[in-house]
């Protein structure tokens, strides 16, 4: 009788992990980005610009530029997926159909490492990036329609870096 229950318990621990293993794959199949290929906007220039500051602690980084020559005036653009970093597409009020993402390159991460499972436990784990893309490539995410639409910028320029001076020059 006990080795009945024992069994019983071992199936059903069994079927619990994989149902909660199938639910997890069924969800990222749902989930799959698809790429639109007529978007209801024309992108004038796309580029992607380093930049390193004139200090160490200044820090470097890469902006990436998206200017529009036709949008849809309902289309909101949201965030900017380039090098496995989502960023947020900042807009300017004089230049309405310019975006900007910074993307600025982290010299430490805030691990902790630690004897102290409980205080390693305080690390957030990143997210999968949700696409495969090449150096110069990058997406735009947008909402059209009441839904988040993605579309891929294949071949972004690369500008000439840009070296921020030591001091201002104004002092």
């Amino acid at each position: 009788m006990k080795n009945l229950k024992k069994i019983v318990l071992l199936f059903t621990v069994t079927f619990l992990i994989v149902s909660f293993s199938n639910c997890g794959g069924a969800q990222d199949a749902n989930n799959k980005k698809v790429f639109i290929e007529n978007p209801p906007f024309n992108i004038a220039d796309a580029y992607y610009q380093n930049w390193v500051a004139g200090i160490k602690e200044g820090g470097s980084g890469t902006n990436i530029h998206i200017a529009f020559s036709e949008m849809d005036s309902s289309v909101v653009i949201q965030n900017i997926y380039f090098r496995n970093h989502i960023l947020e597409a900042k807009g300017n009020l004089n230049e309405p159909n310019k975006y900007v993402g910074y993307l600025k390159n982290d010299t430490q991460r805030d691990i902790v490492m630690d004897a102290d499972p409980m205080k390693e436990g305080q690390n957030t784990l990143s997210k999968p990036f949700p696409f495969q893309l090449e150096e110069n490539q990058a997406v735009v995410e947008y909402w059209y329609g009441g839904k988040k639409n993605y579309y891929k910028i294949s071949s972004l320029l690369q500008k000439e870096m840009i070296p921020y001076p030591q001091q201002n020059p104004h002092e």
